[in-house]
């Protein structure tokens, strides 16, 4: 049991998805923890010169982006989970 879920948190914290748009000055990467432990804003001149409005505009929309993309990196990390403990019992002949 500790090493399926081990192998899940091990997922969610290695995993790493983009949100936002690098042509349009904003990019964000994050891992797959809520709240994420690890989050990194990049804000390029092009983004800067978008003006403070526009910035924040870009900035919240990536945040959403990457905050999606890793909600569905956790879901799969959930199922790879259940797969492995399935298959475990399998393994040991637990089958119902």
């Amino acid at each position: 049991g500790m090493n399926a879920r081990v192998k899940m948190e091990t997922a969610i914290n290695d995993l790493r998805v983009i949100g936002g748009d690098a042509a349009n000055g904003v990019t964000v990467e994050r891992d797959g923890n809520m709240p994420p432990r690890h989050l990194v804003v990049t804000v390029t001149d092009d983004g800067k010169a978008k003006g403070k409005e526009a910035l924040e505009g870009l900035i919240v929309e990536a945040l959403k982006s990457a905050a999606d993309k890793s909600k569905v990196g956790r879901d799969q990390a959930q199922k790879d989970m259940m797969t492995y403990i399935s298959d475990s019992m399998k393994k040991m002949g637990m089958n119902g």
